[in-house]
């Protein structure tokens, strides 16, 4: 008699941290361990959708799909790969008939039918929704030990190797826009040459001369944007996407541009088309306006009468591990660098 086959969706879901790349797991709900997430395709919905739901409810996180590259599962993987029947609609990198157990799906064991999709969230310190289970980031190395089913670990070893170059593979690769990066170069002078030669008191002309400057360098940045996406290193390199960053950091006359653009700027860090310290700075300028927090603590503030200090910091015994993973220093450090480049005046 052959068993009862439910079609079920998983996702392997990465985020870089630096150069450093994790996969996300949640606490199993009912066997416990650890596990990607994953659940039941509901009726009428396609696999990829399914997978997206779940890893939404199951982790607060939106993930961004790869598309399938090709790879063969690694030969000791326990499930047998179905025919290419078995996977109805979406586009998993691998569909595999694996046994369940009695479950709220069904009274006695079954097999489920699993489309396996693979990953990335572009900004694991962005915007999360409230996940329904435990979930963590784990490294390569805390994979192998980590309490999870054998499946789950072999996977994910390999795909800890195969994610980051599709990642990179799949960004659009524009040609070299030397004018472009002259421009930026240009536009970023200006912005700090300016900014370096404020005085402590800012007078009505000089305050409008800055927020014509910004105006300026905001609305034709995002005349770039526009036409051909975040200005990364293959379009305009390190120096000139450095450039296009400032311009971005100091858009803050327009914020609504700063939270469109910060997606752009984490896709492109996914992908190493930008640097990860920038997508930090961004983030945390972007949090401290709308939350009052930070993660990495790059912005500062000088309280009257006081010295500079980061604004506030969520974790602040772990900022110092997040601060080196993105090439920062630590934020004592920069607190003293930012004190001696300005002096408190007699």
């Amino acid at each position: 008699m052959d068993l009862v086959r439910h079609r079920t969706a998983s996702l392997y879901l990465f985020a870089r941290f630096g150069d450093t790349w994790r996969l996300g797991v949640i606490e199993h709900p009912r066997h416990g361990g650890w596990a990607v997430p994953g659940g039941h395709i509901e009726p009428g919905e396609r696999p990829e959708q399914a997978a997206l739901r779940e890893t939404r409810e199951e982790t607060g996180y939106r993930a961004r799909l790869l598309p399938p590259a090709g790879y063969a599962l690694p030969a000791d993987y326990p499930h047998p790969e179905t025919s290419v029947e078995a996977c109805v609609d979406g586009a998993p990198w691998w569909t595999v008939s694996m046994p369940a157990g009695a479950d709220g799906r069904h009274p006695a064991r079954h097999v489920h039918v699993d489309h396996i999709h693979v990953g990335v969230v572009d900004r694991p310190y962005g915007p999360v929704g409230h996940g329904e289970h435990p979930f963590r980031w784990i490294t390569a190395d805390e994979l192998a030990t980590l309490d999870a089913p054998a499946d789950t670990r072999i996977l994910g070893e390999a795909l800890h190797e195969l994610a980051p170059p599709t990642a990179a593979a799949q960004r659009h690769r524009p040609a070299w826009d030397e004018a472009l990066r002259k421009e930026l170069l240009r536009r970023r002078d200006v912005d700090q040459d300016f900014r370096n030669a404020l005085h402590d008191t800012v007078t009505d002309d000089i305050a409008a001369a800055w927020a014509e400057m910004d105006n300026d360098n905001t609305n034709w940045l995002k005349g770039v944007i526009d036409q051909v996406g975040w200005p990364g290193r293959a379009l305009c390199g390190d120096e000139g996407a450095d450039a296009a960053w400032i311009l971005a950091q100091h858009a803050d006359r327009q914020p609504h541009l700063q939270e469109q653009w910060i997606n752009l700027l984490a896709e492109a860090v996914t992908d190493g088309d930008a640097a990860p310290w920038q997508l930090a700075f961004l983030e945390d300028r972007i949090a401290v306006r709308t939350e009052g927090t930070q993660w990495f603590g790059t912005q500062f503030r000088r309280p009257p009468g006081g010295d500079w200090e980061p604004s506030p910091i969520r974790e602040p015994d772990d900022v110092d591990q997040r601060r080196a993973e993105v090439g920062l220093n630590p934020v004592a450090e920069r607190a003293k660098e930012i004190a001696e480049a300005n002096p408190r005046k007699p």
